[in-house]
């Protein structure tokens, strides 16, 4: 069924599905309220037909921005898909418009139970190459509390990734400490990486 073009009523669009970025850039959101205040909407949204209305795909800022401007409705593409389809086309665009945060990334292939599949055949799926769903694949092992300090900014992916080089969580989450506290170069910290694997870092 080819795509259809509406305006439909904000309170009508779902984006519960949709939590791909956990952090909105207040800045550039407020950028996009102000441009929607003076221009309008010059890129509609996509939407997929819904059991109660409609399930946002693609523009989620768009669809926040209207919403703040107390808009009723918003201009849409409405698109049947299906619920893997739409999450994947919502993963691509975002990829278009500003690469995810690792943290998010690994979420959503995660969602998708994309790590059951060997990492040549997700990354045809996704779009990726093979050596990013292998990077992907050894962050989604981080215990929990890492992954979120890389999505709040509070360490950087390449030190994070840097643990996964520790085969047990206990290791993981005491060099994870050791960086909160000392905030090492990463050089250092592939130092003391390797003498905890060698057993001679007692002391972190």
């Amino acid at each position: 069924m080819p795509d259809t073009f509406l305006n439909i009523p904000l309170n009508q669009i779902s984006n519960r599905n949709l939590p791909l970025r956990q952090r909105t850039d207040a800045s550039r959101l407020e950028d996009l309220v102000n441009s929607i205040q003076r221009f309008g909407v010059i890129e509609p949204i996509v939407v997929a037909p819904s059991e109660d209305g409609y399930q946002l795909v693609v523009g989620r800022r768009r669809f926040e921005a209207c919403k703040k401007l107390g808009l009723e409705t918003v201009p849409a593409i409405v698109r049947r898909m299906s619920e893997e389809r739409a999450r994947e086309l919502s993963y691509q665009s975002n990829l278009q418009i500003q690469p995810l945060n690792i943290a998010d990334e690994v979420d959503f292939l995660r969602r998708i139970d994309i790590f059951h599949l060997r990492d040549d055949d997700a990354a045809r799926r996704m779009a990726m190459s093979p050596q990013e769903v292998a990077v992907a694949r050894k962050f989604n092992r981080l215990p929990p509390p890492i992954r979120e300090a890389v999505r709040t900014g509070e360490i950087d992916e390449r030190r994070a990734l840097a643990l996964t080089r520790l085969g047990g969580e206990a290791d993981q989450t005491r060099m994870f400490r050791y960086i909160r506290e000392n905030d090492p170069p990463i050089e250092l910290l592939e130092e003391q990486i390797d003498r905890v694997r060698e057993g001679n870092a007692p002391h972190l």
